[in-house]
């Protein structure tokens, strides 16, 4: 008996077996097997097609048959401080080709299986979608891309758009017609065919979208010390920007720089960290002062602390403080900017930040961004109140700041042939991105080879044919995951004058793309 038998077998002697025939259109017996899970396992590691192929050793099946495994498990929710939640699994596979035909649903909640397996003998539709659609649940085939639709997020700035994100505020989903599942669940699925061994907390993807007004819109100024971020610039706000080019906040000023290095020379950073990080101290006094005004204002007109307010509220709001503080806020928040470097960018420009890099992007600049999944920062300084922690970390980021001069980086061309273009615009040591630009009637080939890879459109629609054929469309707004074990994908412009795309992958083995 080898060690999955001997852990698997206790559990298995408790199972519920059921043969029939379904509604399934098909004259194929269906096999039905339910196993209740009481151990609360700290992961979602699925032992799912492993229990699969135990059943098939065990029982001695037709070849032209389809089976159905549930379990019903529970887990701590990490992202939902350990919560203990039960949950259900159910896997759909074809006895005779279990290996390259299995796909599954997953759903949260108590549910008494007899109710829902009658609906299975009731209905002349497949069983697993049946189930799907039932509960609401999107359906997972390793062998499919997997769907992620934005997830918004409200900030005091704006809001941010979540791909991949897990968190208590919130948790990203895969959709599909059937419904939608939370991302961690759908991925414990088949963790080893979608993941290949790299972490379940995937890269994070998200959209940034700042409010057009200025101050009001312009996002912390704020450092990593382990997340690596890559922006891309996808829309500039006419009213914030009319000259098309925006600007963010990025690194130190250089003029300040040399001033301080004329002034004390070799021993220039020392006296200059530690005026900046004075006037942002002296900038944060005012700044609460303001926000404590603010706060007695909006319990006078019943508004909550967490209560979103417009743009045009907090303005009418804030008229309503003395001037002299507004201006006094206004002037010593410039000053403290003054020792940031103000950096243009326009649409489609990359700009990356490693860790240690002080950053802001600002109001009317909408990005797309990929970053390291680690949910860390620093709030180095805000014009806003912060809502997430009652400090600032101003001492502490300052102390570990990049104090080089901040430059946007130049992507590396990868490709270039026949209407089709491919750049990395990042290489951090976690994850790589590439912007892929193809004209009209091209179709390209690409292989993840043991990555997951993930994409999103900037501009354009396309076709993404997955390895079974099944067509995707890929347009701004959704993006895709594609398994880590999928051996090629398509995607093919056939509308678009010029499709644009990201790619993400994770750092481990290397990628290839075939016409």
């Amino acid at each position: 008996m080898n060690k999955m038998e001997f852990e698997i077998e206790p559990v298995w002697q408790s199972r519920f077996q059921k043969t029939f025939l379904a509604g399934t259109g098909r004259e194929e017996a269906l096999h039905f097997c339910s196993i209740k899970v009481d151990s609360v396992p700290d992961t979602l590691e699925s032992e799912g097609i492993s229990l699969c192929k135990h059943w098939l050793e065990q029982d001695d099946f037709p070849r032209d048959g389809i089976l159905l495994l549930h379990l019903e498990r529970k887990r701590k929710e990490f992202w939902n401080t350990n919560q203990v939640c039960v949950y259900h699994q159910l896997y759909e596979f074809e006895t005779k080709n279990i290996d390259q035909w299995i796909r599954g649903c997953t759903w949260k909640g108590e549910s008494e299986t007899s109710e829902w397996i009658s609906l299975i003998e009731s209905v002349d539709s497949k069983p697993l979608e049946c189930i799907a659609k039932h509960f609401g649940a999107a359906i997972v085939s390793p062998d499919e891309p997997l769907r992620l639709e934005e997830l918004k997020i409200p900030k005091p700035w704006g809001h941010e758009g979540w791909y991949t994100g897990v968190e208590k505020r919130g948790v990203a989903s895969v959709f599909d017609h059937f419904g939608c599942t939370e991302l961690p669940y759908a991925l414990g699925l088949f963790p080893e065919k979608l993941l290949n061994g790299h972490d379940k907390k995937l890269i994070l993807l998200k959209t940034l979208n700042p409010l057009s007004e200025a101050v009001m819109g312009d996002l912390y100024l704020e450092m990593h010390e382990k997340k690596w971020e890559v922006y891309v610039v996808t829309a500039l706000d006419p009213e914030a920007w009319p000259s098309g080019t925006g600007r963010i906040l990025a690194g130190l000023n250089s003029k300040v720089k040399d001033r301080y290095h004329d002034r004390f020379g070799a021993s220039w950073r020392e006296p200059l960290l530690l005026d900046f990080q004075e006037q942002i101290q002296e900038y944060e006094i005012t700044r609460r002062k303001m926000d404590q005004l603010l706060d007695q204002l909006k319990e006078q007109q019943e508004i909550s602390g967490e209560e979103e307010i417009t743009p045009q509220q907090l303005t009418d709001l804030e008229n309503k403080l003395p001037q002299e503080l507004r201006k006094e806020e206004a002037l010593l928040r410039e000053k403290a900017y003054s020792f940031i470097a103000s950096v243009p960018v326009k649409l489609g420009d990359v700009v990356t930040f490693p860790a240690m890099q002080i950053h802001s992007l600002q109001h009317g600049i909408r990005v797309i961004e990929f970053q390291t999944p680690h949910y860390e920062r620093l709030i180095v300084m805000f014009a806003q109140k912060v809502l997430t922690q009652d400090h600032w970390d101003t001492e502490r980021a300052i102390r570990l700041l990049n104090t080089e001069p901040y430059q946007l980086p130049e992507p590396v061309s990868l490709i270039k042939e026949n209407g089709f273009i491919e750049e990395r615009i990042v290489d951090f040591p976690d994850f790589t991105v590439e912007r892929i630009q193809m004209v009209k009637t091209i179709s390209k080939e690409f292989c993840c080879e043991g990555n997951y890879h993930l994409l999103i459109c900037v501009s354009g629609v396309a076709h993404l044919e997955s390895e079974s054929g099944k067509i995707n469309e890929l347009l701004p707004g959704p993006a895709f995951l594609l398994a880590a074990g999928t051996r090629f994908y398509r995607i093919s412009n056939k509308v678009s004058e010029t499709l644009i795309f990201l790619r993400a992958v994770p750092v481990k083995n290397t990628m290839g793309a075939q016409d």
